[in-house]
């Protein structure tokens, strides 16, 4: 006989019939109004996000040649580029954590009221207390990072929280698709700014400020979106979650009070949660480093191959020609790419994506290191593959990225993973704006894309070792949060096999006993071939417990039931021994009737199986027939083995009276080991039926 291997601690959601119902309606809400409103809202956070991170790219060269005789030093590039990726990675951390301590709505619209105030203050950077203007420049991009970062957490989560399971991906893919629209936007401002402004001082601080326009037309919209129900329910605020629903679905739900979700040490956490937290938070810095290094210096790499002969033009001219080349890879590779993983992303899943964006991008990047001579000199092939970076980074892990931590990490650490992960992304992201300037001059794009492919790789390698798929199950399901969920959805398909098993060990069991004489070895080796079968099925099961993330009651539960449907089996596949050892030859009206009921017992505990089912749905009748059944059947069966045995002691034979008794005793054990079943039956029933 197997048994369960230790249970492993795992925080859980209130999981009663109630909040479970609240959820349902979520997830089975029809893609609707308050849906776009929220991917408007939520999206302009990142097509803020987008124009104030990669602007900077453009404003870099302008910097140069009015402040630093033509070109600022590498380490001042860097700097300039990295200061709003440091602080979006300080954001992500800081606003994750205080989502999961105050809420999704209460820091929401802080992140954009940081983000509008860094921006402006970029803008009127001047020389202050010693600092040059650069500097300030840089505590200022400090400054509005910190809000970027925030955004990116809660809006996942926010969106996350609130969609139905069928479109979750492309609702929260749909969000930070925006970027797109934030990447294109930067470069045909900056196009107008140069083209219409007088000067180019001037056309840099109105690119900069004209970061703060969407973020400041979007605040007054965020204040007026409610908590997520998934969070209200977490904090044991079920009415608020109940209003919640209700004006997103129409769905009146009575909301019980609900005690609040104990939060689990960090430690603790970590156990349960470590791996999906290294695999998120690996990939996404791996994704950085590529994904930044084209992005930020795309210009560096756009005069490097001669993209319009910029490198030969005065300074206005070439900040024309390299913002209209990130037009044309923002227009042509980036947006595309984005809503391309929108469209395919709860089709395809978001692993396929993800390995497929970085194998893509794995061997583009190798062949514009290997070939980047030849390359350089036909810019329409060079600008397809180095666009084809840039397409499959959106459609692929750019993309799934932002989506995965929004969906494995339980509601009390949500935000707090995703701002763990996207702060990894942002370090790497980090690393390359550092590490470029200084490398490309020392090794030449060639290394810089040899280097981008090995990273890309690596991204590959965790994406399949690291990462499960998440499409089209709920959040409950994929982070283990709902117990009575996982039991349900990840085990009763395995159950509902070994119950069906069983029940053909029974019925096999009560033709032996009918009729022993006829081809008894026959059906005494078919027993034991069930038996067998049955085994192996609760092998699956044990290898299932081990495998997946679970809380303790889940593996006690499923435990105990395997075991005790195992039990079964076995004492079938004793009793069947014993009918060919002791060459049973005959029948009777009581050896049938144990039969029978061993059948019916067997019968009735494969329905309480398929009743797990009305229980997630809140429905108690068939798990209640089940356990009555059974009990009845039990006391049936001890009523009948003790007529028998008062008969079989009136005997004087004592090897008779010994094997018989071993017999009819082995019998109606079979009929306990259906009462264990049943037993977990009850304490299922008492943990999770709807309360009064």
């Amino acid at each position: 006989m197997l048994t369960p291997s230790p249970p492993v601690g795992e925080p859980a959601s209130p999981s009663t019939a109630a909040t479970r119902q609240l959820l349902t309606e979520l997830d089975q809400a029809k893609t609707q109004r308050f849906h776009f409103r929220t991917i408007v809202i939520a999206g302009m956070g990142f097509f803020t996000d987008a124009y104030d991170l990669f602007v900077i790219s453009l404003v870099i060269p302008i910097l140069g040649g009015l402040y630093a005789g033509g070109s600022l030093d590498p380490t001042s590039k860097g700097l300039l580029g990295a200061a709003a990726l440091i602080g979006a990675a300080v954001g992500q951390l800081l606003f994750g954590y205080l989502g999961d301590r105050l809420g999704r709505k209460r820091v929401y619209t802080i992140t954009l009221t940081v983000m509008a105030i860094g921006a402006i203050g970029s803008a009127l950077s001047v020389p202050f207390a010693g600092l040059s203007m650069i500097d300030v420049l840089m505590l200022w991009r400090f400054a509005l990072g910190v809000g970027v970062g925030g955004d990116y957490p809660l809006s996942a989560t926010i969106m996350s929280e609130y969609s139905n399971v069928r479109s979750r991906g492309r609702l929260v893919a749909s969000v930070f698709a925006m970027q797109g629209f934030g990447l294109l936007l930067g470069a045909v401002v900056t196009l107008g700014a140069v083209f219409l402004l007088p000067t180019l001082d001037l056309s840099w601080r109105v690119v900069l400020a004209f970061g703060a326009v969407p973020a400041l037309l979007t605040v007054y919209f965020r204040t007026r979106m409610p908590e997520t129900p998934r969070f209200s329910i977490a904090t044991g605020q079920v009415g608020a979650a109940a209003k919640a629903v209700e004006s997103l679905t129409g769905a009146r739900v009575a909301a019980p009070h609900s005690a609040a979700v104990a939060r689990p040490p960090f430690a603790r956490l970590m156990r349960i949660y470590g791996a999906l937290l290294l695999g998120t938070a690996a990939s996404w810095f791996l994704l950085d480093i590529a994904f930044y290094s084209t992005n930020i210096f795309n210009p560096t790499v756009l005069s490097e191959i001669g993209f319009g002969n910029a490198g030969a033009l005065p300074l206005l001219d070439q900040i024309r020609t390299l913002a209209l080349g990130n037009v044309v890879v923002a227009l042509f590779a980036s947006v595309p790419g984005y809503w391309a993983a929108v469209a395919l992303i709860d089709r395809v899943g978001r692993r396929p994506l993800q390995y497929i964006g970085f194998a893509v991008m794995t061997v583009a990047f190798l062949a514009l290191s290997f070939a980047y001579a030849p390359l350089k000199s036909v810019i329409p092939a060079f600008l397809a593959i180095y666009g084809a970076t840039f397409f499959f980074a959106n459609f692929g892990p750019n993309t799934t990225t932002f989506v995965y931590p929004s969906e494995v990490f339980p509601t009390t650490f949500r935000t707090t993973g995703h701002g763990i992960a996207a702060a990894a992304g942002k370090t790497g992201a980090v690393i390359a704006v550092f590490l470029f300037p200084a490398l490309i001059i020392a090794y030449g794009p060639s290394f810089i894309f040899e280097l981008l492919a090995g990273v890309c790789f690596l991204g590959f390698v965790a994406t399949l070792a690291l990462l499960p798929e998440t499409s089209q199950r709920s959040l409950e399901d994929v982070s283990g949060e709902d117990e009575l969920a996982v039991l349900v959805r990840r085990f009763s398909t395995y159950l509902r096999a070994l119950s069906l098993t069983l029940a053909q060990g029974a019925s096999a069991l009560r033709e032996l006993l009918t009729d022993p004489s006829t081809r008894r070895p026959e059906k005494v080796a078919a027993i034991r071939a069930i038996e067998h079968r049955a085994d192996e099925e609760v092998h699956r099961i044990f290898v299932e417990l081990n495998n997946r993330r679970l809380s303790a009651d889940v593996r006690a539960d499923v435990g105990h039931l395997a075991s005790a449907l195992d039990d079964i089996m076995d004492g079938i596949e004793s009793v069947s021994a014993r009918v060919e050892t002791y060459r049973l030859d005959a029948t009777s009206l009581e050896l049938t009737r144990f039969a029978d009921i061993v059948r019916e017992s067997v019968d009735l505990v494969g329905e309480g199986i398929l009743a797990l089912d009305e229980l997630y749905r809140g429905s108690t009748s068939g798990l209640e027939r089940s356990i009555v059944e059974v009990n009845r059947l039990e006391n049936e069966a001890d009523e009948l083995l003790r007529g028998l045995l008062g008969r079989l002691f009136e005997g004087n034979d004592p090897i008779e009276i010994l094997k018989w008794k071993d017999f009819y005793e082995r019998l109606e054990l079979i009929t306990d080991r259906c009462e264990d079943v049943t037993d977990v039956f009850q304490d299922l029933k008492v943990r999770y039926a709807p309360g009064p």
